[in-house]
């Protein structure tokens, strides 16, 4: 069995401001870099022994941070890049919805649709699901961390559990810094008799809230527990 635990990046300032990043190299923000920290050692205790990333800042920063805590370097995949949302990029959601109906069409549509200049949700999906496969493949009978981003791995996903574009708008966002796990069955003797490896999802969306705030002494003062979603 290979393991893949799947791994949003943290908050950026464009994330507060619900600006569309796509491929931008945005950096983390100091709550994404603290999101980052708090991430890591729970990571760490899952030992895992490679972390692949997306090249672009605020990924390869939140792997770097898993990286320090488990003692493994990560290497980048520009494969795991967001999806491109071409002339969308860096302009704010509502001003979107104000602005161009081809955003707001897609939007409510579970049907797919190219954004302009940039990539259709399909061709994401099928990117980073054979990237995630490739990985797995890569590393097999391991387990390794996976960092790239909320549209990409949530569709990505879905493909690898045998759903296409319309059964990806069903499932829940992916919140900053959180994490899921997919197991793969099945190995290369397998692969060579004509069988298919399976991919199963064994959790989605497990994050670690910030520390709860308490009067001194009293409640909040433990550690923050971990939630999956």
């Amino acid at each position: 069995m290979t393991q893949l635990i799947l791994v949003r990046h943290g908050r950026t300032e464009f994330n507060a401001e619900n600006r569309l990043q796509g491929q931008l190299d945005v950096p983390l923000s100091a709550e994404g870099v603290a999101q980052a920290d708090r991430v890591a050692p729970v990571i760490s205790w899952l030992r895992p022994q490679a972390i692949v990333c997306s090249p672009l800042s605020r990924a390869h920063q939140t792997a770097a941070a898993i990286g320090r805590a488990c003692g493994v370097e990560p290497v980048d995949d520009a494969r795991l890049k967001e999806i491109d949302v071409g002339e969308w990029s860096g302009l704010r959601a509502e001003d979107l919805f104000r602005d161009d109906p081809r955003y707001e069409a897609g939007m409510v549509s579970d049907s797919d649709f190219r954004r302009p200049g940039g990539e259709t949700g399909t061709e994401v999906m099928d990117r980073i699901a054979g990237a995630i496969d490739a990985i797995a493949t890569e590393h097999e009978g391991e387990r390794v961390v996976v960092v790239s981003h909320g549209f990409a791995l949530r569709t990505g996903m879905c493909r690898l559990l045998g759903g296409d574009y319309t059964a990806s708008r069903a499932w829940g966002g992916l919140s900053n810094c959180s994490w899921s796990l997919m197991d793969r069955f099945g190995d290369a003797e397998m692969a060579r008799r004509g069988l298919d490896r399976r991919w199963r999802l064994r959790a989605y969306n497990c994050t670690v809230p910030a520390k709860p705030q308490g009067p001194a002494g009293g409640e909040g003062e433990g550690q923050a527990p971990i939630v999956g979603v």
